[in-house]
């Protein structure tokens, strides 16, 4: 394999391939399945990136997983035929105004047009079944981006370290990485063995999201409650819409909660549930009181304010860098915590990693001590260690810096009343709404479950009002939900269900105990294999029609 350091020094721009030069040697290790690349400064350095490349034969009729860079983000297998979506032809004026491209990693990463690209681990699924996984076990530090180009025959490991300084004398492990052989399925258990397991349990739960959204208040969540019971669920779960600006946690909307939120925790835990709340801490919308006080807390890039998306009336990324910023997440947590909240769901929380700045041309917003990755990790152990005994589902995260700090992760974007959502959105950003990527994501992303976290692959919804996805699309959600995830969330009042919906409930809670034997794709159709009793069964997916050919 050979290794290409880009970096600079002062104001010049470097690539270098081999193992020293008059800047920097590598240290390179390999043992087995393992390899570590290490650099280590002889000057002031600032890294850019450290790329490991390797010539490969891709066979004919072979397919590659990809892991999406966030929650969100698409996350399958695709086939050789097949590319990446990406919004080069995206005009500009959109991208400036909407900030689509601040979702995902294009702000970051340029995508190409032959190549595919994952974060964390990625695999090679070749005709006879037989996969070839790469997986990092340096995601604390920089994560990695694992490239197949089909048209140059090469397969590639990135260590994305840009805006990493380097003293003279220092060292930095940038490429930490395993390579295994086998089933899709024995590489993935080889993989996730390295972090452990997650022994949480299964959650049942009611979001108000898929029927309010923002348009809750104590009305509405006081007749949700009434509607649900701790014979079937274990949480009721405050979603967006409470506050009165993003990002202004510590104001409750006296209009619409007059009494606050504390007597609903009340009657949730009298009902012998979970009392759970939605917050985003890492952004503010333009028109909260935070936004207005405190310029200072938001993230800058060329001296510009940076976007985190284009929700609510707009919303910044908080500069969590920033020790007034981290004070202030810290006290909000403890805010509804004391509140006697059970569970955190955090959204948005890929906004923290939003800082560094290009350096590869010359821009930087920060001061060079931190990559993208260790500063998302940085945040995420904050959380952890402000609320230490709650329950925390981590949502739109780069998805290894939740590896073993949260409990519950989202794996996918959210459920859409829509199987794919309107039209035009199709080509915008990977991490848009979607049911037909959520689900793609719920099966692919299933050897995670139980491992560096629990797997919530959002909510599943049985009603016929309110809703456009059709019945057997609904019926398919939620027995998908059910066997390839561990958090069962759902925004109808189960207590209206017929007899009919009653019967579909169950059988989605007998396939919770199954255990997953293979997934796999060839065109439009997945095939779930799986255990129950003794005996295996298979479940195939249409991906295009968002149904079951055989369920």
């Amino acid at each position: 394999m050979n290794i290409t350091v880009k970096y600079r020094v002062n104001d010049e721009k470097k690539e270098f391939t081999g193992s020293e030069n008059e800047d920097l040697s590598l240290e390179i290790t390999q043992q087995g399945e393992r390899i570590t690349v290490t650099v280590h400064s002889k000057k002031k350095i600032m890294l850019h990136s450290v790329t490991g490349t390797e010539a490969y034969e891709f066979p004919e009729g072979s397919s590659m997983f990809l892991n999406g860079y966030q929650s969100w983000t698409e996350t399958r297998e695709f086939d050789l035929a097949e590319s990446v979506h990406n919004m080069n032809r995206l005009p500009k004026v959109l991208k400036e105004r909407f900030h689509f491209e601040a979702y995902g990693d294009p702000w970051f990463y340029k995508y190409e047009k032959q190549a595919f690209h994952g974060y964390t681990y990625a695999y090679i699924k070749r005709p006879d079944g037989s996969a070839a996984l790469t997986g990092s076990l340096n995601e604390e530090r920089a994560y990695l981006i694992i490239s197949y180009d089909k048209r140059e025959n090469t397969v590639s490991i990135r260590s994305d370290c840009e805006n990493r300084l380097l003293e003279a004398g220092n060292a930095f492990t940038a490429i930490d990485a395993v390579h295994y052989e086998g089933t899709v399925r024995e590489v993935l258990l080889r993989y996730f063995e390295n972090y452990g397991t997650c022994s949480r349990p299964r959650l049942r739960g009611y979001t108000s999201w898929y029927l309010h959204y923002q348009d809750i208040n104590e009305e509405k969540i006081e007749a949700a409650l009434a509607g649900i019971d701790s014979d079937n669920f274990d949480l009721f779960q405050i979603d967006d819409g409470f506050e009165t600006f993003v990002g202004d946690w510590l104001d409750i909307d006296e209009k619409k909660f007059p009494n606050g939120l504390e007597p609903i925790v009340e009657a949730v835990h009298a009902k012998g549930l979970k009392a759970g709340i939605w917050l985003a801490p890492f952004v503010a919308e333009t028109k909260s009181r935070l936004y207005r006080e405190h310029p200072e807390w938001i993230m800058k890039r060329d001296s510009k304010e940076v976007f985190a998306g284009c929700n609510w009336s707009g919303d910044v990324a908080l500069d969590i860098r920033n020790r007034e910023v981290q004070e202030y997440i810290k006290r909000c947590l403890r805010y509804y915590s004391e509140l006697g909240f059970d569970f955190f769901k955090l959204d948005f929380l890929y906004a923290a990693a939003l800082g560094t700045g290009d350096t590869w041309d010359g821009k930087s917003d920060g001061d060079g001590k931190y990559t993208r990755a260790e500063i998302m990790r940085m945040a995420m152990k904050g959380i952890r260690e402000t609320i230490p005994d709650k329950i925390i589902l981590g949502c739109g995260v780069p998805i290894s810096s939740a590896f073993n700090l949260v409990d519950y992760c989202r794996v996918g974007p959210d459920v859409s009343l829509k199987f794919n959502d309107v039209a035009y959105m199709r080509f915008m950003h990977r991490e848009r709404i979607s049911t037909r990527t959520t689900l793609q994501n719920t099966i692919f992303r299933s050897g995670m479950d139980g491992t560096v976290f629990r797997c919530d692959p959002d909510v599943y919804l049985l009603r016929d009002n309110d809703i456009n996805l059709s019945k057997a699309q609904r019926e398919t959600l939620i027995l998908i939900n059910h066997l390839c995830g561990s958090v069962y969330m759902t925004s109808d009042n189960v207590k209206e269900y017929d007899e009919e919906k009653r019967k579909l409930l169950d059988r989605a809670r007998e396939l919770a105990r199954a255990k997953l034997v293979s997934v796999s794709k060839k065109n439009k159709f997945v095939s779930i294999v799986y255990e129950l009793d003794g005996q295996e069964h298979e479940l195939a997916y249409n991906t295009w029609k968002g149904v079951l050919v055989n369920g």
